[in-house]
Formats: C-alpha cells, sequence, structure tokens
C-alpha cells in the first residue's frame, strides 16, 4: 500500500474518512498478525520442542496476560493526552516478541517472548481503535467493522504467512515478520502530525457530546466479551492441532483449517457492521451467539462422527462468520456505554475482557490432553451458549434510545 498524506481536517469528519481507516486496518492486519502466528506455532512446538497441549496454550495465556493492564491503561492516557505515538512502536514490541518465541530455548524464555508480544498487541489497540471511530463518521458500526476486519485478516495471514517460514527456517523463520512491522510503522510515523490534528478537533468534540456512561451496562457487556473471547481465543488456539488430529492430516492443513475459520471472521464482521448499522446492535450479538454455538456443536460432532478435512474446513469457516458478526459491534457498543470515555472502553472491551477469556485457555488444553479434542469444541461451544445468555441482558445505550 502507497501511503498517502491527507491535510488535516478543520473538523470531525462527518463521514468516513476511508484514507485513515485503510491505514489502520493495514496496521491492525500488520499488528494481529502476531496473535495468528503463535497459535501456527503451536503444531511444531509440540512437536518438536516437545511442549504439552496445556503448555502450548500457556503461550497463549502469557500472551494475553498483559493485555488485561496494558489496555486498559493505554485506554484512560488516550482519554486523558495524545498518544498516536504508540501505534507504531506497538506493532514493531509485538513483532520482536513474536520473533523470540521462535528463538527461545525454553519454555521461560519463550513466555517472556510471549508476553512482549502481547504487550505490545494490546498497546496498539486502545489509540487505533480511538481513530478508527473518529474517522467512521456517522456509520460508526461499519467503520470499526473495517478496521476489526484488520485484526481478522492478521490472524488469517499469520499461519499462512508463518508456516512456509518455519518449513524453510525452522521457527526462527517468523524473525522475518519484523520486516512488514518495520514498513507500516515507517508509514504510521510520517502519518503521525495528521493523526494528531484530527485527535486535537475531535478530542474536544467527544468532552462536549452529550451522553453519560452507564458503567452497569457496560460490565454486563463486559462479561459477554470475556465469554466470547474465552470462545474465540480457544478455536484459534486447538482448530489445527484439531483438524490434524481428527482428519489425519498435517500441519501445513491444519493452519489452512485456522486460515478458513479467520477469514470468515472477516466476512462476518464486515457483514456484522453493516447489518448493525441498520438495525438494534444488540440483536446482531445475539444472532451471532448463537450462530457461533450452533457451529461449535457442529465441529464437535464433525470431530466425533465424520473426521472428514472437507467438512471441518466448512465448519470452520462457517464457525468464524458466526463468530465474527459480532465482533466490532461489540466494540461500538461499549463505546456507546462509555461516550465520554471511549478509550477506557476500547481498552476494556479490547483488553481486559479478552485477557479474562484466554484465562481459560490452558484449562480448555487440559480438557483436550485428558479427554481428546473433540471435547474441546464442546466446551467452546458452551462458552459461545453461556455468551448468548449474557447478551440477552444487554440493554440499550442511553443517548441512543434518547435520539
Amino acid at each position: 500500500m502507497s501511503a498517502t498524506t491527507l491535510a488535516p481536517p478543520s473538523a470531525p469528519p462527518p463521514t468516513a474518512d476511508r484514507a485513515g481507516l485503510r491505514l489502520l486496518t493495514l496496521a491492525h492486519v500488520v499488528n494481529d498478525m502476531n496473535q495468528g502466528v503463535l497459535p501456527a506455532m503451536i503444531p511444531w512446538l509440540v512437536l518438536h520442542s516437545h511442549l504439552s497441549l496445556a503448555a502450548a496454550a500457556t503461550l497463549v495465556l502469557a500472551a494475553n496476560l498483559l493485555g488485561s493492564v496494558v489496555q486498559p491503561l493505554f485506554g484512560y492516557l488516550s482519554d486523558k493526552h495524545s498518544t498516536a505515538w504508540v501505534i507504531p512502536v506497538a506493532i514493531v514490541v509485538a513483532t520482536a516478541g513474536t520473533a523470540a518465541i521462535g528463538f527461545a530455548p525454553t519454555l521461560p524464555l519463550m513466555l517472556l517472548g510471549a508476553m512482549l508480544s502481547g504487550f505490545g498487541v494490546a498497546a496498539f489497540h486502545p489509540e487505533a481503535s480511538r481513530f478508527s471511530a473518529y474517522f467512521a463518521g456517522a456509520k460508526r458500526a461499519s467503520g470499526m467493522s473495517l478496521f476489526t476486519v484488520g485484526g481478522y485478516l492478521g490472524f488469517a495471514a499469520g499461519p499462512i504467512v508463518a508456516t512456509p517460514l518455519i518449513l524453510a527456517f525452522g521457527l526462527r523463520g517468523v524473525g522475518f515478520l519484523l520486516l512488514p512491522a518495520l514498513v507500516i510503522a515507517a508509514f504510521l510515523v510520517r502519518e503521525l502530525p495528521r493523526f494528531l490534528a484530527v485527535r486535537r478537533v475531535a478530542h474536544r468534540a467527544h468532552h462536549e457530546r452529550a451522553g453519560a456512561d452507564d458503567w452497569r451496562a457496560f460490565s454486563v457487556m463486559g462479561v459477554v466479551v470475556a465469554l466470547r473471547s474465552t470462545t474465540f481465543l480457544a478455536a484459534v488456539t486447538f482448530t489445527p492441532v484439531f483438524a490434524m488430529h481428527v482428519a489425519g492430516v498435517g500441519a501445513g492443513l491444519g493452519s489452512f483449517a485456522l486460515f478458513a475459520l479467520l477469514l470468515g471472521g472477516a466476512a462476518g464482521t464486515i457483514s456484522g457492521g453493516r447489518l448493525a448499522d441498520r438495525i438494534d446492535r444488540r440483536r446482531v450479538i445475539s444472532l451471532s451467539l448463537a450462530l457461533t454455538a450452533l457451529f461449535g456443536a457442529a465441529l464437535a460432532l464433525a470431530g466425533a462422527y465424520a473426521g472428514n478435512y472437507a467438512v471441518i474446513t466448512i465448519l470452520a469457516s462457517c464457525f468464524g462468520v458466526s463468530l465474527g458478526l459480532s465482533a466490532g459491534v461489540l466494540v461500538v457498543l461499549g463505546q456507546e456505554y462509555l461516550p465520554k470515555h471511549i478509550g477506557i472502553a476500547s481498552g476494556v472491551t479490547l483488553g481486559l475482557a479478552n485477557t479474562v477469556g484466554g484465562l481459560a485457555a490452558p484449562a480448555i488444553g487440559k480438557v483436550g490432553d485428558d479427554f481428546g479434542l473433540v471435547m474441546v469444541f464442546v466446551a467452546i461451544a458452551l462458552f459461545a451458549f453461556l455468551a448468548l445468555a449474557g447478551s440477552l441482558f444487554l440493554s440499550k445505550p442511553a443517548n441512543v434510545a434518547r435520539a
């Protein structure tokens, strides 16, 4: 992509700023590619580094652990001060941590690399999602969904990019991911003056905006996000080894099943954002979680009785579409619950609740070790159903209800 230098606007953009959204979406791709690379590395870490499924899942936990503090903290800071510089720096830090996992000779050093990667990924999201909200204009759900799609595409690209690198150079091959990270960081640094100008204008309008924060409704939504996050993180962590185990395929095809899931998630995210700009956001969320529970159960049944790779890949894609429908919508809903603190809303929605979801990954890995990988998707379907139940208690944002 060629960076386009835009003149600073004199007022908050009334319609979607497509150039700004494209740049942030591309940055989101590169940033969240780190989260897609780690699940793709797990089969090789299990085979060549002799890690158990539970130990491998602990790397996912470590990568998400710092997000519980970092994302809400950076969200708070972004509500008070301009921290646009964090966006390019976070991308480089996240990728350096991912590369370190491939070079680490022991599990403790792998955990350190995973934590560094998680720190960078977490630091990126609050400020980047804030600017996406600024650039989205009136169609906030559609704009935020476009930004969120970058995360799904990054997740999806992670296995596709990492697998040939690992096959060619071993686990150290993930170090080559630093190249695109440095390139996109350079583009972002070039655009920082323009971002800061947008932020100054939009920040004033943000604090003058009518509407009070609804912390109670936001807390309920946080529970839903945590349960949904558990579903998502478990699925992306164990889909490759699930496909390998039940269909008897190699690591490459296992990673492709994850790619199908994440590509479906990207398609679902775009559709969910457009739908949520037309109907009640809460209905979109409930529909998403109901379908996610359905296809999670279908994957468990396919693993138990079919074991056919094509069927598993198709169902994984449908699972991803279902889960993606609510991805960007939940972020927008959180910002509408906290109109005075959209940085904190983004940080908690993308950070704290997601990390709570990540805490369950080792436990679900233990279920896989003890009872088989089919039971992993039984657990995933159960968490999706619990998230669906929680979504039924979501209230309409007060300022939206008044409008």
